[in-house]
């Protein structure tokens, strides 16, 4: 018999993370970091847990809440829940309910785990359901950093090769940056909205804060022109043996430069360094923006799916009402 709780904050913030990474599924945007960063951006954090006979923690989940008037609450959980799809029961749901005293509940979680077939039949057996509208795909690409320079470059795809090796001709000059400067990482990015014509992707607030809760499982790297300006970045967050992409932009005049280039081939085996065996390159959008798909299709990542996004509601109306309000918001017919 299993049995779901919730950890008071104190008690998560001794055990949380050592538990998480016990886990194959677990994500950066399960850890404790990024539920206090979420915290400073209004939502409530709660994180519960499951034990089974033994008292052996079997899964875990940390659920970002909105609320808003008559009672009613939106649970959102990024890269959760994880562990055994099993446990994501209906046990789990009424332990949400009761635990947030709410009477109206909407709940969503995008699961980083593999798709599986009998994850699927299992959830639906359950009572989830697939979101009407997603905010992500569902696919990503996987690569394995711990291999030779020489299997690397092996594996990228001639013209891959071709743009780093251009890299190499501009007297890039690459580096760790420990102390970075968030206006000079504002500039890449706005440059980098300009010319592709992109929403924001991150706010002078979200990048101070994100830098203060996650920096100690982030990896970093600046790539400045032959002048010395900053051209471009690359970053990931490491999680056990896994990395996660969080930062990739480049100047107008880094991409004339192929800095992604350089920046990738350094961080790449930098991770492979501190022995990360899986680094998840971010979501690919082939309708949206097959730039960047075909830029990691090119390193020789494997492309994946994942179980993704499912959906709870105590009311059908509140389904669709949430569903609606993705719709808008991802700009879709």
């Amino acid at each position: 018999m299993v049995r779901w709780e919730l950890l008071k904050d104190d008690l998560a913030e001794d055990i949380w993370n050592k538990n998480l990474t016990k886990f194959s599924d677990c994500t950066i945007f399960q850890s404790f970091a990024w539920g206090e960063y979420k915290r400073l951006f209004g939502w409530k954090v709660y994180r519960w847990v499951a034990f089974d006979e033994k008292k052996e923690i079997v899964a875990m989940m940390q659920g970002l809440l909105r609320k808003y008037p008559a009672n009613f609450g939106l649970i959102w959980i990024p890269g959760g829940p994880v562990g055994n799809v099993l446990y994501w029961n209906n046990d789990m749901k009424q332990t949400i309910v009761e635990t947030t005293g709410l009477n109206n509940i909407y709940f969503r979680f995008y699961s980083n785990k593999n798709y599986s077939i009998d994850d699927v039949q299992l959830l639906k057996k359950n009572g989830w359901l697939k979101t009407i509208c997603n905010l992500n795909t569902g696919l990503s690409m996987y690569y394995n950093p711990c291999k030779s320079d020489e299997q690397l470059l092996k594996e990228f795809s001639t013209n891959w090769r071709h743009n780093l090796r251009r890299s190499q001709k501009y007297n890039l000059s690459i580096r760790l940056w420990i102390t970075p400067d968030i206006d000079e990482m504002l500039a890449i990015y706005n440059s980098m909205e300009k010319f592709k014509k992109i929403e924001q992707q991150y706010s002078r607030r979200e990048l101070k804060n994100i830098l203060k809760q996650l920096g100690n499982s982030i990896v970093l790297y600046r790539c400045d022109d032959e002048n010395g300006k900053l051209v471009g970045f690359r970053g990931c967050s490491i999680v056990a043996d896994k990395g996660s992409e969080l930062f990739a932009a480049a100047s107008v005049q880094g991409r004339k430069r192929y800095a992604s280039y350089a920046l990738f081939w350094t961080l790449i085996r930098h991770c492979r360094t501190l022995g990360v065996q899986y680094y998840d390159m971010g979501g690919i959008d082939l309708r949206k923006n097959k730039g960047v798909y075909d830029f990691k299709k090119g390193t020789g990542a494997i492309p994946l799916e994942y179980l993704g996004e499912w959906e709870w509601s105590s009311s059908e109306w509140l389904r669709w009402g949430v569903n609606l309000a993705v719709r808008f918001r991802s700009g879709r017919p």
